[in-house]
């Protein structure tokens, strides 16, 4: 087996370098669409527990990250960056609400609604 590697080297470090540059390139793709979807969970979570309760509001964003989000993605994103993006999520809110937008509108509900579920079919 050691001889395998020794012989092999250069292979088995470009095939590595490989990989890690795909799984990169894979998480820098769907890092908006992880976004999008803190976005949505948020604005649910504000929706369905109001003001007031942010730690309840948070536990319920990220248990329904790791169970909406496909094993790849929890494996790629770390829990911090899942706190910042929830972070940016919620600035992101008030901001729209500071400025009068309705979250509560037809396409927001159809889009949560898609996100949570069970069957994680869209509709």
């Amino acid at each position: 087996m050691v001889e395998f590697i020794q012989a092999n080297l250069a292979s088995i470090i470009v095939v590595v370098i490989a990989i890690i540059g795909l799984i990169v390139l894979y998480k820098l793709g769907k890092k908006d669409t992880v976004k999008k979807i803190v976005l949505a969970l948020v604005v649910q979570a504000e929706k369905t527990l109001g003001s007031g309760t942010g730690e309840l509001k948070y536990a319920m964003v990220i248990d329904a990250i790791y169970n909406k989000l496909p094993f790849i993605l929890r494996f790629l994103f770390t829990k911090k960056e899942l706190d910042t993006f929830i972070e940016e999520a919620v600035s992101k809110m008030k901001e729209l609400l500071s400025k009068g937008v309705t979250l509560t509108g037809y396409d927001d509900e159809k889009y949560i609604s898609t996100l949570s579920d069970n069957t994680g079919s869209q509709k």
